[in-house]
């Protein structure tokens, strides 16, 4: 496990406006997946999923990770102390995972692929919504 190497502090109410950026993309991630936009799907996904783990840790630790590694927001997002933490950090970095592929290669990114980040996101920020809410 890595350790945070760079956060901002923020103010527990920031916590909504991530929450709303976390909505925001899943909507955009759900709408590219109905259209068969695979690669727009999984990338809103990825972000869906990066702002949820945002929100709760803006919520929880009054802090969020600003590492060029999104790995260590969810190092911050398990050491939140949110419930399922741990789990959900475990779900976020299974996103995260897949990030380089969807967003820089040039390969076409597969439509079971990219209905698993929407899946993995969804849950991402459902979990944020009762958390921060």
């Amino acid at each position: 496990m890595s350790v945070t190497r760079a956060t901002r502090k923020a103010d527990r109410f920031e916590a909504q406006g991530y929450l709303e950026a976390a909505l925001e993309f899943q909507e955009a991630a759900e709408e590219s997946a109905g259209r068969g936009r695979w690669r727009a799907a999984g990338l809103a996904a990825i972000h869906a999923a990066i702002a949820a783990g945002d929100a709760v840790c803006v919520f929880q630790l009054g802090e969020r990770s600003t590492a060029t590694s999104h790995e260590d927001g969810s190092d911050l997002l398990r050491r939140s102390r949110a419930p399922s933490a741990a789990e959900r950090a475990t779900q976020l970095s299974a996103v995260l995972d897949l990030k380089s592929k969807v967003e820089y290669e040039s390969r076409a990114v597969a439509e079971e692929e990219a209905r698993l980040l929407v899946k993995r996101s969804r849950r991402l920020v459902d979990w944020a919504g009762e958390v921060v809410r």
